[in-house]
């Protein structure tokens, strides 16, 4: 008998084991209460010990070992509900298996409710159930840990089913003291075998539901966040390929991409009249009033380029105030007709520092992209000298 007290005893220290990593998993467990949890611990144990020798009614053991568990979870006020629905579902498996365990005994004919009748039964018992918990646990902490509650859970759900867990502690509960204070028949152990099996499929559904929840957010949340990197991949893929193209000041072409275009289109058979232009008196207009201002006429020019070339062309800066418009399949007339558009639309101020001039050469009919360039780029310099000599 004293080797049975000392199996109940060690299987009672290995259920509070199992009951600290239950509480690690579901982090809620603080380490500055170490010292409670373990006097919480010894207590229980040493209520169940002490029930079990001198033989405590099953309902006064049952309600005791309650209001000890609740002890544990009591300084945890900023997880109650989660504490709490941790106390119900442990305490329920526990008075789950142990009423299961007493019902097969009573249909095998041992009145194990009474205990001074048989008091080696009743070790027996308990002995059994606090094997099966260990099991369940092992098995759970080991294989699905998934299964246990966690704090970002849904709260609605929760409150739900803890609910619905401490109705059925009630159910055991009362269950018990019917035990106690009547007559047990096979019929009465039957029914009791099977309701037990019945929450403990219910537990498990229950628990597998909030398990596959869980996953199936986790899920959702990786899901989202792969979309947002994906959008960070895609939006700074895009920020590469502009800085790779575009000119960041004006957003015209730079020299690379158009001559990559400008080759593409000869390549397929398209015909070409190129426009290099260059600001005049960019330099005096940067030495007078800042360089701000200078990139502001930039900004002015290839903005004023845009609008009048009105998509039949592509706009690109190719360095300092010099840009390059380029038009396929035009006649020379359209393109000498917007190049006087766009003077016009670049005189149009009447403050005198806020119009822009500039001076521009064509080119067409050319072999290849730099042929395009160098001979428009030499009748820009010949305008530009012009203009020096009638200022002259």
């Amino acid at each position: 008998m004293l080797m049975l007290y000392f199996l109940l005893l060690l299987l009672n220290c290995v259920t509070e084991y199992q009951f600290h990593k239950i509480m690690q998993v579901m982090d809620v467990l603080e380490n500055k209460k170490d010292i409670y949890h373990k006097m919480c611990a010894v207590l229980r144990m040493a209520w169940i010990f002490l029930c079990a020798w001198f033989a405590v009614p099953v309902p006064v053991l049952l309600m005791g070992l309650l209001v000890l568990l609740f002890c544990t979870v009591m300084p945890y006020r900023q997880h109650l509900l989660l504490v709490n629905s941790l106390t119900v579902i442990i305490y329920l498996m526990y008075i789950t298996l142990f009423m299961l365990v007493t019902g097969c005994a009573g249909l095998a004919g041992y009145n194990v409710i009474h205990m001074e009748q048989n008091r080696t039964m009743r070790v027996i018992v308990l002995i059994i159930t606090f094997i099966i918990f260990n099991v369940i646990c092992f098995l759970v902490l080991r294989f699905r840990p998934g299964l246990l509650w966690r704090e970002d859970d849904d709260r609605f759900k929760v409150v739900i089913y803890t609910r619905f867990l401490f109705i059925c502690v009630i159910y055991h509960l009362l269950d018990s003291v019917m035990l106690t204070l009547y007559h047990t028949s096979r019929i009465n152990y039957f029914l009791l075998v099977s309701g037990d099996i019945l929450i403990l499929i219910l537990m498990f559904n229950f628990l597998n539901y909030n398990y596959v929840f869980s996953k199936s957010e986790e899920m959702k949340r990786e899901y989202e966040n792969n979309q947002v990197l994906l959008a960070q991949q895609f939006f700074e893929k895009e920020t590469l390929k502009k800085l790779s193209e575009f000119d960041s000041l004006t957003d015209a072409y730079n020299r690379r991409e158009i001559s990559s275009i400008m080759r593409d289109s000869i390549k397929n058979g398209h015909r070409l009249i190129c426009v290099f232009t260059d600001l005049d008196g960019l330099k005096r207009a940067n030495d007078k009033y800042g360089h701000t201002f200078g990139d502001l006429m930039l900004k002015r020019f290839a903005d004023a380029c845009v609008k009048t070339i009105r998509g039949d062309g592509y706009l690109a800066r190719i360095g300092g105030d010099e840009f390059l418009l380029v038009f396929l399949d035009q006649e020379v007339s359209y393109v000498e007709n917007c190049i006087k558009e766009l003077q016009l639309r670049l005189i149009e101020p009447e403050d005198e520092k806020e119009r822009i001039y500039f001076s521009y050469g064509l080119s067409y009919d050319e072999e290849s992209v730099d042929n395009y360039i160098i001979s428009a780029d030499q009748r820009m310099y010949a305008c530009k000298n012009r203009k020096r000599c009638d200022e002259l």
